[in-house]
């Protein structure tokens, strides 16, 4: 059976029993309930869209002062970030100071490559990261990563300056105690080396230098160190010997005429200091200066090496040719020498 046609203002319903469409008539009350079904559920709708917009962009107060909050973290740790890279930078910068300047001017060995850069060990120290989002995640590991380099960076570099300040300190002191200068104003008349006695006529060892000097005549110590000994010795005269304990050296300076008060044994002494008075105490020809330099076991040492800081080679060369000369003309005996 064919349906019959329908009208747009007309209702029809199916009629299972007859197979067929029925006319119904509709009243206001029907259009009353579908219309308050349709407003129903666009109210419903309408809530639905505002609860979401709500969650997604109108946020409560406390929520709204947690996301500027963490806005102004997350810029703050940007700024750490990038303070922290400058201040590796700059870590690295003295690294290579350390590596090329400080440590080759001091002969040190310089730190590895393998130590400057070895990481945290143990399990992943930053896995407690793991569980937050993304961005926070990559942003907490950056910074704690950062925060670990410089850690170890200021470390080793503490590490390094201490040892080299220790270092320093300690070439310091032995370059104070290290004999330097002229311990008086004259001229060697007699080097160190073979040479005739000028008292006994035989060949005879001589363990210093001998300056010629007018009796009085200012002596000074040659270096920082501690008077070992201020006394007569039947053969050296007035005699002061300084212990130069950093620099492993000894000054002796011997046939004196006067030993202060202030120079006694256990006294400090400054390179430069006048420590007594050139003379002719002792077994000697003349007054004089009779000058030596030992290692703290007792060996003797050529003065005229620790002389070379306080004139140029070529002076050198020519005092000690000089010397000879004059030792060659005066025969020997005839220049005032100690008998050391």
């Amino acid at each position: 059976m064919s349906a019959p046609a329908m009208d747009r203002d007309q209702t029809y319903v199916y009629d299972p029993e007859t197979c067929s469409f029925k006319e119904v008539e509709t009243t206001w009350t029907d259009w009353a309930a579908r219309a308050g079904q349709i407003v129903g559920l666009a109210v419903i709708l309408t809530g639905l869209l505002f609860w979401g917009i709500d969650q997604q962009w109108i946020a409560s107060p406390s929520e709204k002062t947690l996301r500027v909050e963490n806005t102004a973290l997350e810029q703050q740790l940007d700024r750490v970030n990038s303070r922290m890279t400058t201040l590796s930078a700059r870590l690295d910068t003295l690294a290579k100071k350390d590596r090329t300047l400080y440590r080759r001017l001091f002969q040190m060995k310089p730190i590895s490559e393998d130590v400057r850069q070895v990481g945290v060990g143990g399990a992943d120290p930053y896995r407690q990261f793991d569980e937050l989002g993304a961005d926070t995640e990559a942003l907490l590991k950056n910074t704690a990563q950062q925060l670990d380099k410089l850690e170890r960076q200021m470390s080793l570099q503490k590490s390094s300056y201490k040892e080299l300040y220790s270092v320093a300190k300690q070439r310091q002191d032995r370059l104070r105690q290290l004999p330097a200068i002229r311990p008086a104003n004259g001229r060697v008349v007699s080097n160190y080396g073979m040479r005739d006695h000028p008292i006994l006529k035989v060949r005879k060892m001589h363990e210093g230098i001998d300056f010629l000097l007018k009796r009085g005549t200012p002596v000074m110590a040659t270096a920082e160190g501690v008077v070992q000994r201020a006394e007569h010795n039947p053969g050296y005269g007035k005699v002061i010997e300084v212990k130069h304990p950093e620099s492993e050296y000894m000054t002796r300076y011997a046939h004196l005429s006067e030993i202060p008060d202030k120079i006694y044994r256990g006294a400090e002494v400054q390179r430069g200091d006048t420590i007594g008075y050139s003379g002719n105490s002792g077994l000697s020809t003349g007054p004089h200066l009779h000058y030596e330099v030992r290692r703290l076991d007792g060996s003797a040492l050529n003065p005229m090496r620790f002389l070379m800081p306080d004139m140029s080679p070529e002076s050198y060369r020519t005092l000690e040719r000089r010397t000879q000369q004059y030792r060659a003309s005066a025969g020997g005996s005839a220049s005032p020498a100690s008998a050391r």
